[in-house]
């Protein structure tokens, strides 16, 4: 080696030995931020993420694949299911609510009850686009239950509906059994908009059940009516289904607060 070699490397070594020294003192490797505390699992919808408890999920175990999230809850506490309760549950299956929720990014998200409650496409068929039991526009307010109100089909409109049906298809089929179809409720928020939209079986289906607030009792008749429970989340741009049955509707307030209570609380980022 020559001279300027070995004047070259004595230069390097001071820079060397600094350079191990800073690697030997790096602190060690955190856990990813992704890792799920004890008995919970990681939820992400969207951009948002939840730390959910396993036995709040479906399955109890933990989110599925895809864009859905899939959450039970038991009334009247609204609470999780016992461990390990998917096949030996410990509780009435009148108890369970069954939430899925979605995140909205295509549409805005006071859009979304709007449409869910309006004809807002027209296919040009007048059978199609002009069924009063499919349109909230079509539907009067009928009165008021807990909270809600109740808009039923006008019967006038209902049988031009029947009339439009006789003469597409050669007659009318009442599939339902209770001619004019599901009850809608509604709840609107302090600025006049759609907050809640409930579809329950007509109120002519006798609810199957009697419901004390601590036990259920079966009246003998089936199917048990039922109600699906349509809401949001401005927040985080969910649309949320909730269905439950029907002796449980005067709690849809609670329903509500309980998933919205749920992911603040769980909420990571």
């Amino acid at each position: 080696m020559d001279c300027n070699g070995a004047m070259n490397l004595s230069r390097l070594l001071p820079l060397i030995c600094c350079l191990l020294l800073a690697a030997c003192q790096q602190p060690p490797a955190r856990e990813p931020a992704s890792a799920a505390p004890p008995g919970t699992a990681i939820q992400q919808l969207g951009p948002y993420r939840f730390a959910i408890p396993v036995d709040y999920f479906h399955n109890q175990h933990g989110p599925s694949p895809d864009a859905v999230g899939s959450l039970v809850m038991l009334l009247p506490e609204l609470g999780p299911r016992p461990p390990n309760a998917l096949h030996r549950p410990s509780y009435s299956p009148y108890m369970k609510v069954q939430y899925s929720f979605y995140y909205v990014d295509k549409v805005p998200i006071d859009a979304v009850l709007e449409r869910a409650t309006s004809r807002w496409y027209q296919t040009g068929d007048a059978y199609e686009d002009n069924d009063p039991r499919e349109q909230l526009a079509l539907r009067p307010a009928a009165l008021q239950l807990h909270g809600l109100t109740r808009h039923d089909v006008d019967p006038a409109l209902f049988e031009q509906h029947k009339q439009r049906a006789i003469a597409k298809f050669g007659k009318w089929q009442d599939r339902t059994g209770y001619g004019m179809g599901d009850d809608w409720y509604i709840a609107r928020d302090a600025q006049g908009r759609l907050r809640s939209f409930i579809k329950c079986d007509a109120h002519q289906k006798p609810d199957g059940l009697l419901w004390d607030g601590q036990q259920y009792r079966s009246t003998g008749t089936f199917p048990i009516a039922g109600c699906e429970h349509h809401f949001i989340d401005r927040k985080h741009n969910y649309r949320i289904h909730a269905s439950y049955a029907r002796v449980h509707l005067a709690q849809w307030q609670a329903i509500e607060a309980a998933f919205h209570q749920l992911l603040d609380a769980t909420q990571l980022d």
